[in-house]
């Protein structure tokens, strides 16, 4: 039995069906069990509650093989650090409740740190709760930059013509795609071998600067002139307020974009076993399928 929180979301949803299709057995991790209708119907066993709640999820981590957690981002929280926090004390109280013994955790790269690292900070503080654990095998991932993060500028770039961020247009960085995330999460936790704490960072196959990976997409999207500006960081602040996001939430954002320009996330070393190998070209067909269909 595979335990799958954040079902819902990008990596967990990808990885519990993966497990399903390989005809494992797979509980979901789920708030609202709409939107897991699809895992349902593959075979996935629901769990229906909230990840604030250990004993919850103590009771849906029982008899697990492996758990894949995480703390899924609620952008609208007031304090998204004491959001990030709740919720990781409770996975970690859940895994001591229920015995389980094997873990995978979905980190991210700057999770050596609490410094200058904005949203990641809460998740290099889940990572130490992890690490105190005594007798559990704890598998950290740490994925860089989501290359799915920049569909959130399809809209910008539709009305404005333009892609941007607080991110530096010349810094080298890491991206990856959200499928070999939960391609990585998938084979480690069929073939379990961690032993103790790992950190296993996931890179992506190289690195781009924002200038070169928007210019693929837009050679993509037939915009192959698509510039790419760097905006203040007040500036990008308020957008993301603007979009709905709190302004706990904004401003950690942010601040993870100042970081990367800073190097705070150069901080893994990339090989064999943390490249992955969805580049940029092939990101950019599904990027384009999306922006085709996009509707502001």
């Amino acid at each position: 039995m595979f335990v799958i929180t954040g079902a819902t979301g990008r990596v967990g949803g990808q990885t519990a069906t993966m497990l399903l299709k390989a005809g494992k057995k797979v509980r979901a991790v789920v708030r609202h069990p709409e939107k897991a209708a699809r895992l349902a119907e593959l075979g996935a066993e629901l769990a229906v509650g909230d990840m604030h709640d250990a004993a919850f999820l103590g009771t849906a981590f029982a008899g697990a093989d492996a758990v894949l957690v995480m703390i899924p981002g609620d952008y609208l929280a007031v304090d998204f650090a004491a959001h990030q926090d709740d919720i990781g004390i409770a996975v970690t109280t859940a895994i001591t409740s229920s015995g389980v013994k094997n873990v995978v955790n979905i980190s991210s790269c700057g999770g050596h740190t609490e410094e200058m690292t904005g949203v990641v900070a809460g998740l290099a503080r889940q990572e130490a709760r992890l690490n105190a654990l005594d007798g559990v095998n704890v598998l950290h991932l740490r994925p860089t930059y989501f290359m799915e993060n920049t569909m959130g500028s399809i809209g910008m770039i539709k009305s404005m013509g333009i892609m941007g961020s607080a991110i530096a247009a010349d810094k080298p960085m890491a991206l990856i795609a959200v499928k070999d995330i939960a391609q990585i999460a998938f084979e480690k936790m069929v073939t379990f071998t961690t032993r103790g704490k790992v950190v296993l960072p996931l890179l992506g196959p190289k690195h781009y600067t924002m200038a070169e990976f928007t210019a693929v997409l837009g050679a993509a999207i037939g915009k192959p002139e698509l510039p790419y500006v760097q905006f203040p960081p007040a500036d990008t602040i308020g957008a993301m307020m603007g979009m709905g996001l709190s302004e706990s939430a904004a401003r950690g954002m942010v601040t993870l974009m100042e970081g990367i320009n800073a190097g705070v996330f150069d901080h893994e070393t990339r090989d064999a076993d943390s490249s992955t190998p969805t580049t940029a070209e092939e990101f950019a067909t599904m990027f384009a399928q999306v922006f085709q269909v996009f509707q502001a």
